[in-house]
């Protein structure tokens, strides 16, 4: 072997060192990627359970807020409600405390209005 021989021999151990260093950086990009997807897949996986317990979050408070329209419709309206069934409660216990004397004068005070509308007197 002669000088240049033992030149071209070290060479290709720098080919081989070079060679070397790429498989690993091809080999670490590998990883890396890899690990990139993994993660991608695993904060897309977190993102959607986040995503739904927001929906049920927002859910369970627009129920909520029905619940509580709701039962304040009903309290307005029992409100609303209260003198009108009480004034219906004093007629009706007005009707019911007449004498029988004064149902009947009502009665045939109505009675001559339909005879007497109708021509029939």
């Amino acid at each position: 072997m002669t000088k240049n021989d033992n030149f071209f021999l070290g060479g290709d151990i720098v080919a081989k060192d070079a060679i070397e260093a790429i498989r690993n950086a091809e080999a670490e990009a590998r990883t890396l990627l890899q690990n990139a997807k993994d993660t991608s897949i695993e904060l897309k996986n977190e993102t959607e359970v986040l995503a739904e317990d927001k929906f049920n979050e927002i859910l369970e408070e627009a129920r909520e807020k029905a619940k509580q329209l709701k039962e304040a419709s009903v309290k307005e309206g029992e409100a609303l409600a209260a003198p009108i069934l009480q004034e219906g409660k004093k007629e009706s216990e007005a009707l019911l405390a007449m004498k029988d004397e004064d149902l009947e004068v009502a009665v045939n005070i109505i009675i001559e209005r339909i005879v007497n509308t109708n021509g029939n007197s």
